[in-house]
């Protein structure tokens, strides 16, 4: 399911002509962005969203229109690009501070998958998040093949 639709991204910008020829560059430009927005999102969490959370729907809609815009302004003048890039800028940033876990989803929303994994069970952990610098570790400590104790 896409993250956004040609509809919202019409409404998003008044500069978008109501025309066949933009709604083939966008219909041309949703896909790459929510690939580009799952690649960023991908193994961290469950992909696709069960209920896409509307912070994704927004960055989609910001990043299509981005792209939009560029294919039918950016030839006219230079002073586009920068004005252009209002809308790739923010959207950028937030899709990178959601991979990085700065903004979160509401559990209903999204399933984070868990940051640090072990195929490990039921064994003290060696490495303690808490205080990095004081690691009680020594690589023979308890392993009989080295016959220490």
């Amino acid at each position: 399911m896409a993250y956004t639709t040609i509809a919202n991204v019409k409404l998003n910008h008044e500069m978008i002509p109501d025309t066949a020829a933009s709604d083939a560059i966008i219909a041309m430009h949703i896909p790459m962005v929510d690939s580009y927005i799952d690649g960023k999102l991908r193994g961290k969490f469950e992909l696709p969203f069960t209920t896409t959370p509307a912070v994704i729907q927004m960055i989609a809609l910001d990043m299509v229109t981005f792209r939009t815009l560029r294919s039918l302004y950016s030839a006219q003048s230079e002073s586009y690009d920068s004005w252009l890039d209002e809308y790739k800028d923010p959207a950028e940033q937030q899709l990178q501070d959601i991979a990085d876990c700065k903004i979160t989803f509401d559990s209903s929303e999204a399933t984070q998958y868990t940051r640090i994994r072990s195929n490990t069970s039921g064994k003290e952990a060696i490495f303690n998040l808490a205080d990095p610098v004081e690691q009680d570790y020594h690589p023979t400590d308890g392993d009989d093949r080295y016959g220490e104790e």
